[in-house]
C-alpha cells in the first residue's frame, strides 16, 4: 500500500521524517518540504520506515545522483541532495546534537571540500561479481566504477573484471597522489603486467609487487600507508581537518602535546614542528609500527609513540602534556580515559570526533573541568550523512 506524505524535516541520517496518523515515518530518498509517495519497508509499534516511490513536489535542493548504483548501493545516502545543502544539513546536525545533549551552541560554519571524487581507498566485495554491499544487506551490487573515488582507482576496477580472482572475497584499492596499492585477501591468477600502473600488489599477505606499502606526502611530511593502516579516505579533507586542529591548538613552540588514539601518527607528526615534544598512544601495534617508520622517514626527534590501550599507557606514563589531542573511534572516549585526561590537567584539549552523539556525551563530562570554547564541523565524506567535528576546550 502506498501513502502520500509531506516531509517535515530530515533526521540525522539524512532520511525524511513524515507522519501517518501521528506515527513518525522515516523515508529514504526524500528531502524536507517534498510531497512524496512512499512504500513502507519496516513497520514497528512506534515508527515505520519507508522508501520513496514517486516525488510529487520536488525540493529545490534535489539533484540527480551521478551514480547509477545509488538506489541500491549502501555507500552513499544523500547524493540526491545538492552539495551546498549537504553542508547545511551536516552543520545543522552538529549544532542540534551539541545543543540538545551538551547544552553548547558555539558551532562555526562547516568547512567543505572541493573534491567530490575524494575516496583514496575502496573495499570491494567479491562473490562471482565485484562490487559493494547493497544497503542493509550482504548482497553484492556489481559495479564498474565508484563515482566518489579517485579516477586511478576506477582504472584498476576495470582490470579486475579481466582476471581470475580465485578464492578472493575482498579487494582493497588505495591511492596516494603518486602511488597505487592493490590488496587481495585470497590467491589470484593474473599477469602482473595487467597492473603496470599499480605500485604495490599484495595477495594473501604475500607481496607480489612493490614495497608492500605506498607513501603520501602532506605538506612537509611523508606518511607510510600499509595494507592495514588507517588513513583518512579524503586526503584534501584531512588537510582541512588537521589545519583546524592546528588552529585550535595555537601552538607557541614550547608545548608538550599528547596525541591519543594516534593511529599511524598523522596528527602528531603534522603538529610536531610547531611544538616542543609529542607523544602518541595507539592500541593497534601495526599502526604504531607505521608511526615509528613515519618518524624515521621524516627525521623527527621530538616525537615518540607507544602501543597499548590508551588508559593503561596513560596510567603508567609520566609524560606531562600542555595540550592533548584526542581522535577516538566512533564509540568515543572511555570513561577511564576521560578520568586520566582530567588528572593530567592540560591547559587545552582538542577533540576530533567522527560521531557527534558520542562527542556530546563526552563533552557533558569534560565540561566539569574544561570550558568548551568552539566547534567547527569538517566535511570529509560528501554524499554521505557522516561529518567530522573539531572541538576546542580550555582548562577552567
Amino acid at each position: 500500500m502506498m501513502n502520500e506524505v509531506i516531509i517535515e524535516k530530515l533526521d540525522h541520517y539524512g532520511k525524511g521524517i513524515a507522519r501517518i496518523d501521528g506515527m513518525p515515518v522515516f523515508v529514504d530518498g526524500a528531502l524536507t518540504g517534498e510531497i512524496v509517495k512512499i512504500e513502507k519497508t519496516v513497520e514497528k509499534k512506534k515508527f515505520c520506515e519507508a522508501k520513496t516511490v514517486d516525488i510529487i513536489t520536488k525540493s529545490d535542493s534535489r539533484v540527480e545522483p551521478i551514480c547509477p548504483y545509488y538506489n541500491e548501493c549502501g555507500g552513499c545516502n544523500i547524493m540526491h541532495m545538492s552539495y551546498p545543502q549537504q553542508l547545511i544539513f551536516k552543520e545543522n546536525k552538529v549544532r542540534e546534537v551539541l545543543n540538545k545533549f551538551s547544552d553548547f551552541d558555539n558551532v562555526k560554519s562547516i568547512i567543505g571540500t572541493d573534491d567530490l571524487y575524494y575516496r583514496n581507498k575502496i573495499t570491494l566485495k567479491v562473490d562471482k561479481k565485484i562490487g559493494y554491499y547493497k544497503s542493509k544487506s550482504y548482497d553484492i551490487v556489481p559495479i564498474d566504477k565508484c563515482f566518489i573515488a579517485d579516477d586511478r582507482i576506477n582504472s584498476v576496477i576495470e582490470k579486475l573484471h579481466q582476471i581470475d580472482l580465485g578464492n578472493t572475497k575482498e579487494i582493497v584499492i588505495r591511492a596516494t597522489h603518486n602511488e597505487l596499492m592493490l590488496v587481495f585477501d585470497g590467491n589470484i591468477r593474473a599477469d602482473m603486467c595487467l597492473f603496470d600502473g599499480v605500485d604495490t600488489i599484495i595477495s594473501n599477505g604475500i607481496i607480489l609487487k612493490g614495497k608492500g606499502y605506498i607513501m603520501e606526502k602532506i605538506n612537509d611530511f611523508k606518511y607510510v600507508i600499509s595494507p592495514t593502516s588507517f588513513f583518512q579516505v579524503n586526503t584534501n579533507g584531512m588537510i582541512n581537518l588537521y589545519n583546524q586542529v592546528l588552529k585550535y591548538a595555537n601552538l607557541k613552540g614550547d608545548e608538550n602535546l599528547l596525541d591519543l588514539y594516534c593511529g599511524t601518527g598523522t596528527i602528531g607528526i603534522y603538529l610536531s614542528k610547531y611544538c616542543h615534544k609529542v607523544f602518541g598512544i595507539e592500541i593497534n601495534k601495526e599502526a604504531i609500527k607505521d608511526a615509528l617508520l613515519n618518524k624515521e622517514i621524516n627525521n623527527l626527534n621530538n616525537i615518540d609513540f607507544e602501543a597499548g590501550d590508551v588508559k593503561d599507557v596513560l596510567a603508567k606514563n609520566n609524560f606531562e602534556p600542555d595540550i592533548i589531542v584526542v581522535d577516538p573511534p566512533r564509540a568515543g572516549l572511555d570513561k577511564k580515559v576521560i578520568e586520566e585526561i582530567i588528572d593530567l590537567n592540560p591547559s587545552k584539549l582538542i577533540y576530533v570526533s567522527c560521531d557527534v552523539v558520542t562527542l556530546a556525551r563526552d563533552l557533558n563530562i569534560l565540561k566539569e573541568k574544561f570550558n568548551i570554547i568552539e566547534c567547527t564541523p569538517v566535511d570529509m565524506f560528501p554524499n554521505t550523512y557522516h561529518v567530522e567535528s573539531v572541538v576546542a576546550l580550555e582548562r577552567k
